[in-house]
Order: C-alpha cells, then sequence, then structure tokens
C-alpha cells in the first residue's frame, strides 16, 4: 500500500469569472485553490483537524477532505506493528495489520518475510523453518519436527522411518506391533504374546 500525497492547484481566475468556495459558500476571485474536485479561496484551504491553512506544497486527503501532514501523522497514519511509528513508505499488509518491510521479519531469527510464507502465532510472526522448530509435533523417536503424515502409537507420535523394533531397529510394519516394557517390538522380536497393537496413521 501506498500513502497519497497531493500537491494544490492555485489558479488565477478570468476577470469575469468566479467560483464558489467550498468552506464559506462565497465567490472566489482572482485566486481560487482546485483540489479533490472542490474550489477554496487560499485561505480557506485549512486542516480538517487544526484548521491552520495548509503548507501549499503538499497534504494528505482523508475522507476528501484536508489534513495538514502534522496531523495527518499523528492521528491517520497506519502504524507499523513492530516498531509503532508511522508507515510513510511502501509497507506490507498482512494478517489484518501492517508493517515497514525492514520490520516485517520473523522475530526468531529476524529473516525478512517480505515475499516468503510466515506463520503467525499470538501476533508474532514466525519464517517457516521456526515454526517448525518452535511449534510442530516432535517424533518420539529422532525428536524432530513432524511436517506430513505421523505414525500415533504409545500415545505420542513418530515418522514413519522413526517407528522402528526397539531391539533389531526394523522399521515395524505399518499394519500391527507388539509392546515390551513400554516400547514398539515387531513380531520376531517379541518374547511375550500379547494381543498385537494397531498402528493408526494421521
Amino acid at each position: 500500500f501506498f500513502l497519497k500525497i497531493y500537491n494544490l492547484s492555485i489558479r488565477k481566475l478570468p476577470s469575469m469569472s468566479a467560483s464558489i468556495c467550498c468552506r464559506c459558500n462565497e465567490k472566489i476571485w482572482p485566486r481560487a485553490v482546485c483540489s479533490l474536485g472542490k474550489t477554496y479561496h487560499p485561505h480557506h484551504f485549512t486542516c480538517k483537524e487544526c484548521g491552520l491553512v495548509v503548507d501549499p506544497k503538499l497534504f494528505f486527503a482523508v475522507d476528501d477532505d484536508v489534513v495538514c501532514s502534522e496531523c495527518y501523522l499523528d492521528k491517520h497514519a497506519a502504524r507499523c506493528s513492530a516498531c509503532r511509528t508511522p508507515i510513510l513508505e511502501r509497507g506490507v499488509a498482512a494478517a489484518e495489520r501492517k508493517w515497514h518491510e525492514k520490520c516485517f521479519r520473523c522475530v526468531s531469527c529476524s529473516k525478512s518475510l517480505v515475499s516468503a510464507s510466515f506463520f503467525e502465532v499470538n501476533g508474532y510472526l514466525f519464517c517457516k523453518a521456526h515454526f517448525r522448530e518452535l511449534f510442530s509435533s516432535r517424533c518420539a523417536g529422532c525428536e524432530k519436527p513432524i511436517d506430513r503424515r505421523a505414525v500415533i502409537a504409545l500415545s505420542t507420535k513418530w515418522h514413519a522411518k522413526c517407528f522402528k523394533c526397539h531391539h533389531c531397529r526394523k522399521r515395524i510394519s505399518a499394519r500391527e506391533f507388539w509392546i515390551e516394557n513400554g516400547q514398539p517390538i515387531c513380531a520376531a522380536c517379541q518374547t511375550v504374546v500379547p494381543s498385537p497393537r494397531n498402528l493408526s496413521a494421521q
């Protein structure tokens, strides 16, 4: 998004011509300020907030009315969700908030998130890598984040490749497994023959 800054147009009217000031409804002659589709006496081209005559070099438009730069920055300018200062140049709008481009970064590594995938948690922004590291479920076997399908067993989650027999370290069949002393084992390694436990995937 961008801020809109408007230039004044001050015109000298022909001697037999007159316009009507939108502020006082009186005729304007010989000079008029024309902007936002309206015409003003130069001394009536004032800020709607403070009432002061606006600097003839530039102004801001808010709800089709004139606002001086000081009042715009104080009352109307979008503020960065990170540093809380006004956004005067190009910014980023995401998750119903706004940031300076330089402030739109991962809170963990400060990597820029402009044109990158990001995640928001409780108002904080994270890059994909740090979101995985901090918030993804972790495999009970390798303790690394689980991004995709997980094997659910023994009240925990596992990568499919990490769900192995506690004795021989071979991958356990995706159809059934046994439990010995709280650890998964394959059929070949079982020493006690309880009822097999079905493996579920999520």
